[in-house]
């Protein structure tokens, strides 16, 4: 008996589920993470070179596990700021600033928090012109960004650093 395939197993779970689904949110992303940690090279390169044709709830659904502590993860979450689809978009843009550090909390507000933070990540967005000018393009397009972009701009500046 053939084992099964996680891309394929990934790739099904991915067409059928929807972000916005209780199933998503409950159980379903953490089997999507499991199946993606268990993606080789040679899958995970397909799996990214066959982003574009794939459908939108599979790219926010992708978007959302992706763990940016592994490069090509990483990679993908910042290519994903310029999908063709508003809503994968800012979904990459949300986690973005998750795996950077920044929070929303309905008591403090947006603030750093540097035990969240994937260093290869902020370092990419710190250091990279293209990066941060699309990510101000979009916080300051979406009133609800607004805040984060200015803590992140603020932070990114050369001399700061986000552990305090």
């Amino acid at each position: 008996m053939q084992q099964p395939n996680a891309l394929a197993e990934l790739n099904v779970l991915l067409e059928k589920s929807d972000v916005d689904d209780s199933a998503w949110a409950e159980y379903d992303y953490e089997e999507g993470e499991v199946l993606l940690a268990k993606l080789d090279s040679h899958d995970r390169a397909v799996l990214f070179l066959s982003v574009r044709a794939k459908p939108v709830n599979w790219r926010r659904c992708l978007v959302s596990i992706l763990h940016p502590s592994k490069p090509d993860e990483g990679e993908a979450l910042v290519g994903a700021l310029h999908d063709g689809d508003e809503e994968v978009v800012y979904e990459a843009l949300s986690r973005l600033y998750f795996f950077c550090g920044f929070i929303d909390s309905a008591r403090k507000g947006v603030f750093q928090d540097g035990r969240r933070q994937i260093a290869s990540l902020w370092e990419r967005v710190r250091q990279d012109q293209d990066v941060l000018l699309r990510v101000q393009e979009l916080s300051q397009a979406r009133r609800y960004y607004a805040a984060y972009w200015y803590l992140l701009a603020e932070a990114a500046a050369p001399g700061q650093n986000l552990h305090e």
